[in-house]
């Protein structure tokens, strides 16, 4: 079953026999809608099961969801496009999408990271933060926003890091390769978090947003398109050691950049490694943790 997104009816669902002139307006007013500024960032987590919507359990979190737009040419389904730049109308879609950048043994390393649920809240991969072979820690770890020129907007430090590497028995697995990591302040340049649900495990067309490793050479946003495939299908497995297998053209996107259900908007999962095009998925570890982590910021907010 399809992780699904609430939204708002479409023009499709007005009653036959509507005039032309109610068909435009609504459009246009679906049009601005769209145009807002900053999304709602109180509640991007999608729970179990088939609806991506708030936790009623938990009032605070019944916010708003946005459905923003994947912003494809969806006319355009040539094979050409499945990896491409992101254009510059893409940006205010994807501008929850930036860089963490660390200093190890002198040497910058970075990853692909994406915002969930406030705007100083990011997830990417464990393996960012893990130390050299000489045993040097990252150090000087910011978060990037980069615009649609490579320019960096803005350089955030990174208060601190949660990596699920971190707890008992958990490092080096795959399908735990999670860190979130909390900024010093709220990025300014995003206007949208990005909403992120738990995958169904059926086969999804999906796009992935990132950059890649070495942003000084290169600090063009980009995007990919394809499949992320079932675990089994027909008798073959498809799953990669830890996690999901996807056909996208990874080679120019870093680890921890997110996968994006076509259909419904959502992050269903996060580009973990290139060798074996691996997609990890929302385990119960990265949802409680960024539900903690959104709640010390709603507690913060109270206090203030």
């Amino acid at each position: 079953m399809r992780v699904k997104l609430a939204s708002l009816p479409s023009a499709s669902n007005t009653r036959k026999g509507a005039s032309k002139l109610a068909l435009v307006t609504g459009a246009l007013a679906a049009l601005a809608l769209m145009g807002n500024q900053r999304a709602h960032a109180d509640a991007a987590l999608c729970g179990k099961g088939s609806q991506c919507a708030p936790d009623l359990s938990s009032p605070a979190e019944n916010q708003h969801f946005f459905r923003f737009s994947t912003a494809h040419d969806q006319s355009n389904q040539h094979e050409s496009l499945r990896r491409t730049e992101v254009t510059s109308k893409d940006y205010a879609s994807f501008s929850g999408v930036g860089v963490i950048s660390c200093m190890v043994d002198g040497k910058q390393r970075t990853s692909t990271a994406f915002l969930v649920g406030a705007f100083d809240i990011g997830v990417t991969v464990a393996h960012m933060f893990q130390k050299s072979a000489t045993g040097a820690e990252p150090s000087d770890c910011t978060y990037n926003s980069i615009d649609s020129v490579g320019q960096v907007r803005e350089r955030i430090p990174v208060s601190y890091v949660k990596s699920q590497w971190d707890e008992a028995g958990a490092a080096g697995q795959v399908s735990k390769d999670f860190a979130v990591v909390r900024l010093s302040q709220p990025s300014r340049y995003a206007q949208r978090t990005m909403p992120l649900g738990r995958f169904s495990g059926s086969a999804a067309s999906v796009v992935m947003i990132g950059y890649k490793n070495d942003i000084d050479a290169d600090s063009i946003k980009r995007k990919a398109r394809g499949t992320v495939y079932e675990r089994r299908a027909n008798g073959i497995v498809n799953a990669s050691t830890g996690g999901f297998t996807h056909d996208l053209d990874s080679r120019d996107i870093s680890p921890g950049a997110p996968l994006i259900d076509e259909t419904t908007g959502v992050i269903v999962g996060m580009h973990a490694q290139s060798a074996h095009n691996t997609m990890i998925t929302m385990n119960d570890w990265l949802e409680k943790t960024l539900k903690s982590e959104m709640q010390q910021q709603r507690e913060a907010r109270v206090a203030n």
